[in-house]
């Protein structure tokens, strides 16, 4: 009798588009409106209403995307961006990482482009489990730097259909994490970091350090 072959499980998606054109509003009508860019923690803060002393001196919770976006949680935010900067949907500019929206990024705006996004794992993982799993050498905010690093490396990889060491391996990761490079510049002190791979993967990794900052 001839063996079934189970086949992998289909990725577990969500539909992120209502999110992303919450996201690349945002980034938007503070351009536009106001001339200002920021990175992905206050822009977060802004979708989600947060009521802190710096959102009430740039007058942000008068911006119209103010809280629009409380149905997700603070990792749900980081994940998307990872993922939107993982497709050019975003890139981070200069050297406070601040966020912009790419030509790829305007269909998506319009609702022209549909943003299947997977689910972060790391993200349902308990703390416990997080901190069992940080390496040997890393403690604190230098492991948590590290297993975001690493998931945002697996969602690269998952993008591309290669498997993670080939974006880049423990050891940069790891060199990432103890370092925090804040600027394209500094990431050439960076062990397995090469001309190719800064162009490729600068902006995205420099986006998760800044995000915990």
């Amino acid at each position: 009798m001839r063996q079934l072959r189970h086949l992998p499980a289909a990725p577990d998606t969500w539909d992120g588009l209502v999110a992303s054109q919450k996201l690349l509003s945002t980034i938007v009508r503070l351009q536009r409106e106001r001339g200002q860019s920021f990175g992905a923690g206050h822009l977060i803060d802004i979708l989600r209403g947060a009521e802190t002393d710096r959102m009430r001196q740039q007058r942000h919770d008068q911006l119209s995307t103010y809280g629009i976006g409380k149905d997700l949680s603070e990792q749900d935010w980081r994940s998307v961006i990872r993922q939107l900067l993982a497709r050019g949907v975003l890139e981070s500019q200069g050297e406070y990482g601040t966020l912009a929206i790419t030509e790829a990024g305007l269909p998506v705006m319009r609702g022209e482009e549909p943003v299947a996004l997977r689910r972060d794992a790391l993200g349902r993982a308990s703390g416990r489990a997080r901190k069992a799993s940080a390496p040997v050498g890393l403690e604190g905010e230098d492991a948590g730097l590290f297993e975001a690093l690493r998931a945002w490396r697996a969602e690269a990889a998952r993008e591309q259909g290669v498997p993670a060491y080939i974006v880049f391996g423990d050891a940069t990761l790891r060199a990432l994490a103890t370092e925090r490079p804040a600027s394209l510049t500094q990431l050439d002190a960076i062990s397995g970091i090469g001309a190719k791979k800064k162009e490729s993967y600068g902006d995205a990794v420099l986006a998760v350090i800044a995000e915990h900052g």
